[in-house]
């Protein structure tokens, strides 16, 4: 009974949340580079330490990302079953 239920995640929902994490890395990087104390070792260094955290915090963007889809989806599957089971 439970393979009956439809996937919470597409592939179409993957590929918009790389997309949008990819943008919120871009992003991230470019405000992190002012931030990053390393202005006398170059440019080079500077993108690196910020592109090093903006790593991380898109992997968090993307985790929230991927748990807010999935849980909107059970969410709204189990309001569609509720109003299936009314009629």
């Amino acid at each position: 009974m439970d393979n009956m239920k439809p996937k919470l995640i597409t592939k179409q929902a993957i590929v918009i949340d790389v997309v949008l994490t990819a943008v919120f890395f871009v992003w991230i990087t470019s405000i992190l580079k002012n931030h990053v104390p390393w202005t006398e070792s170059g440019e080079t260094a500077v993108l690196l330490g910020a592109a090093y955290c903006a790593a991380c915090l898109a992997g968090v963007f993307w985790l929230a990302l991927s748990l807010f889809r999935v849980t909107l989806a059970d969410q709204m599957l189990q309001k569609t079953v509720a109003d299936q089971e009314l009629r």
